[in-house]
């Protein structure tokens, strides 16, 4: 059992579930606890996950509701791009790619769970994903979450509506050194959005999904390679704060081959690759700077505080333009 404790106890670091710790404590009762455990925290999360949902009906999620009201001001300043605003609106709502995709996580963590009999090291991926799960069906992390979506809205606007919870667009860029891709950036490379497709030559490129071609068709604008957009990407709250409780074991895996491929290429082209996740980019408001600073470095009672979410989130810090 020391083994499997130690396997447990490595992940019981500050800002991970209590479920873990749960693991480690229950773990010397033998896999049929264990297992009840797990089970048990697969209700908690899928009541959280449904809380959520309910939240976002009640229009009680800030950004989604504010994505709402973005859309329709868009759609009536510009009509031509009604069928994207209609598109982009969904965001904030049951049907949303975001919320919809944390259902289908919780199937996936379902599939994942391993015999009575089997050891604790054996549970440690399920108690990984039901910890980035619950940190991101709490009501104001994915308020955070959907800033992105909700500011390509607001620079659809022309600076008509302000940004939130992110600095203005030209901003960001200047502090990046970003290239400007246009309205929409603040997606490509988001999993829920699109895929990056690799093509003959080993070159990646960002393929948006169904009903967001429309972000291509309508807008137009370069054909984003993986290579450029990995050196010169913008700030996004899934890129830079997100993506650990935002992306299923799936979705992490294939990021991890498209820039593994990308690696291989450059160097034997002679070049320099640049990771996006390399460093972190500048373009968060500083309340949610503040609020992710505090979470990572608040030690053990903010970790375990984390299940209840990071504190408020909404409309805070607001910058108009691009």
């Amino acid at each position: 059992m020391s083994s499997e404790r130690g396997a447990l106890m490595a992940l019981a670091a500050p800002g991970v579930l209590l479920l873990v710790a749960a693991l480690v404590l229950v773990g010397c009762d033998g896999g049929a606890a264990l297992r009840s455990q797990v089970e048990t925290d697969l209700g908690r999360v899928a009541a959280a996950v449904e809380r959520l949902g309910a939240d976002l009906d009640g229009d009680r999620v800030q950004n989604a509701s504010l994505i709402k009201q973005y859309a329709a001001r868009v759609a009536r300043a510009k009509p031509e791009l009604r069928k994207l605003t209609e598109v982009l609106r969904r965001e904030g709502t049951r049907n949303g790619t975001m919320y919809r995709s944390l259902g289908e996580r919780l199937d996936e963590a379902r599939g994942m769970l391993p015999p009575p009999d089997a050891a604790a090291e054996a549970y440690v991926p399920v108690a990984r994903e039901l910890q980035s799960l619950a940190a991101a069906a709490d009501p104001a992390e994915f308020s955070r979450a959907l800033s992105d979506p909700l500011n390509v809205l607001a620079d659809l606007s022309d600076g008509a509506l302000p940004r939130v919870d992110a600095i203005s667009a030209s901003a960001s860029r200047q502090a990046n050194g970003a290239a400007d891709l246009g309205p929409g950036s603040q997606l490509v490379g988001n999993p829920h959005y699109g895929q990056w497709r690799t093509d003959g030559g080993g070159s990646s490129f960002w393929v948006w999904y169904g009903q967001f071609a429309l972000m291509q068709s309508l807008l137009g604008g370069p054909r984003v390679g993986y290579g450029d957009w990995a050196g010169r990407r913008d700030y996004s709250y899934y890129h830079d704060y997100g993506r650990g409780n935002y992306t299923s074991r799936s979705m992490r895996q294939q990021q991890a081959r498209v820039d593994s491929t990308a690696r291989r290429k450059f160097s034997s082209e002679g070049r320099t690759f640049r990771s996006p996740y390399a460093r972190q980019r500048t373009g968060a408001s500083t309340a949610v700077a503040r609020q992710k600073f505090a979470a990572s470095s608040g030690g053990a009672r903010a970790g375990s505080a984390s299940m209840r979410g990071f504190g408020g989130g909404g409309f805070r810090g607001p910058s108009r333009g691009k």
